[in-house]
């Protein structure tokens, strides 16, 4: 059977730890500042402060506005300029410039579909190709193609215009005019 204990035994119990807490010897507590960067012992928390405080750095805001706004265009004459240079006589339209394209596929890819459904429906002349194969999968590598589906637009010199991955950038690069199927 186990020994009970008197109030008398706990009370001194209670006081052998109490006795023990009070001699604990330890290394100081440091805790990181994110404002000064460093790490900084507790009992000097407030030390250096005002000294931080002192030399502190005030920003100029506008210097820095008149700095940004001399490097950033004004966007009015940027709009002014891409509407002249559709307005021009003989300007021909994006979409209009694109010759034929390639679209990279595979047979389980549930996104291909789509796009393969769109590029059908389109106008433009094209090749698919399926990067499961050794061929189509040499010929992904050298045109720097990553996921599928793709598309790859060329012009009529033969130079990548343009690439889309689903039926919105799609709609982006053909006009909206020639959506097809989404």
């Amino acid at each position: 059977m186990e020994k009970s204990r008197t109030i008398a035994d706990i009370d001194a119990e209670i006081q052998a730890v109490k006795a023990e807490l009070a001699d604990v010897h330890g290394d100081e507590t440091e805790v990181y500042a994110r404002i000064v960067g460093y790490y900084r012992a507790v009992q000097n928390w407030n030390k250096g402060k005002l000294d931080e405080f002192r030399r502190r750095t005030m920003f100029d805001i506008s210097s820095f506005s008149a700095a940004h706004d001399a490097a950033v265009p004004d966007t009015a004459a940027v709009q002014d300029a891409a509407v002249a240079v559709a307005a021009a006589p003989g300007a021909k339209s994006f979409s209009a410039a694109l010759a034929r394209y390639e679209l990279f596929t595979r047979p389980g890819c549930p996104h291909c579909p789509p796009v393969r459904d769109y590029m059908a429906a389109s106008s433009l002349s094209g090749t698919e190709i399926n990067v499961d194969q050794k061929e189509g999968l040499d010929l992904a590598a050298e045109r720097g193609v990553f996921a599928t589906p793709t598309v790859i637009f060329y012009n009529a010199d033969g130079q990548e215009t343009a690439r889309a991955h689903n039926a919105d950038e799609l709609d982006a690069v053909l006009g909206s005019g020639s959506k097809a199927i989404a």
